[in-house]
């Protein structure tokens, strides 16, 4: 999995990757461009199993931070005209999770505008 994942990131200053214990690794990237690009490309599955990270702060202990959120785009098809707005967008959101952002160049393709 380590090989795997390090040659599709392909990261230009590297990546170490540490096992920490039964499923847990620890990803270091030396580049922030490298971790930029690899948030992007998130949310990441290795063999139909979703993974799940979290960017450590200074003095956080990999050990014991919890690996239960994973941030994912949703898009919601078929609502009335009056209903699609950033406001119901950050409804919607709060209702299934927690609103991170709405992105308005989704919307110029609906109507056809790019």
């Amino acid at each position: 999995m380590k090989s795997t994942l390090a040659n599709i990131w392909h990261p230009h200053g590297g990546v170490t990757i540490s096992d920490l214990r039964v499923k847990r690794l620890m990803f270091k990237f030396y580049y922030e461009i490298d971790f930029d690009r690899f948030l992007e490309g998130s949310p990441w599955t290795f063999i139909g199993h979703l993974l799940v990270f979290y960017s450590l702060r200074k003095g956080e202990d990999p050990m014991v931070v919890p690996l239960i959120f994973v941030d994912f785009w949703v898009q919601i098809h078929d609502l009335p005209f009056g209903l699609i707005s950033e406001v119901m967008g950050r409804q919607f959101g709060i209702f299934i999770g927690t609103f991170l952002e709405y992105d308005m160049k989704a919307m110029g393709r609906v109507f056809g505008v790019i």
